[in-house]
């Protein structure tokens, strides 16, 4: 087993709880309503579910694959060094989490858009330094696209901070 087989699995497991739990959303109490309020939520977790599949599954495929390359290596004499540094990786998710747990702190105060611009480009920034321009391009359009959207298409208001 490799992260990638075992993030797959983890994320399933919380993608399950999270599609049950939306589906006890109760309905919405206006009659004229066209999407309740669990649509969105339920879409998120089935989506959540099927990419965790494929990241599970495509983790095995290359645990399968590097036991293969590795039973050639023992054969032919040639050692392979194993491609991830597993202390950097798990740093790595250690700086997103905290990076995330900060977005989440922040949503409220500063709302959505604001928040969501300086987490995508915290998170981007922290990850791919080199393309710092494109990264906040990325992180400003995203949100702006996002919140305009949901304010004035679904008629779901996110929340605006300070700037009321």
């Amino acid at each position: 087993m490799n992260t990638n087989s075992i993030a797959g699995g983890i994320i399933f497991a919380f993608a399950v709880v999270y599609t049950i739990l939306a589906f006890n959303i109760p309905p919405s109490s206006f009659t004229t309503a066209a999407v309740g309020p669990s649509v969105f939520p339920i879409a998120i977790g089935v989506m959540l579910a099927v990419t965790s599949l494929a990241l599970l599954f495509n983790g095995l495929l290359e645990a399968r694959a590097s036991s293969a390359e590795r039973q050639e290596g023992i054969g032919s004499g040639v050692l392979h060094e194993p491609e991830e540094n597993h202390e950097q990786s798990l740093k790595k998710l250690l700086v997103v989490i905290a990076l995330l747990f900060g977005y989440i702190c922040l949503f409220f105060a500063l709302g959505y858009v604001l928040s969501t611009i300086l987490f995508i480009f915290s998170t981007t920034l922290y990850l791919d330094r080199e393309h710092w321009i494109r990264n906040l391009i990325y992180s400003i359009v995203f949100p702006v696209i996002v919140f305009l959207l949901f304010n004035h298409v679904l008629s779901v208001y996110l929340p605006t901070g300070p700037f009321n």
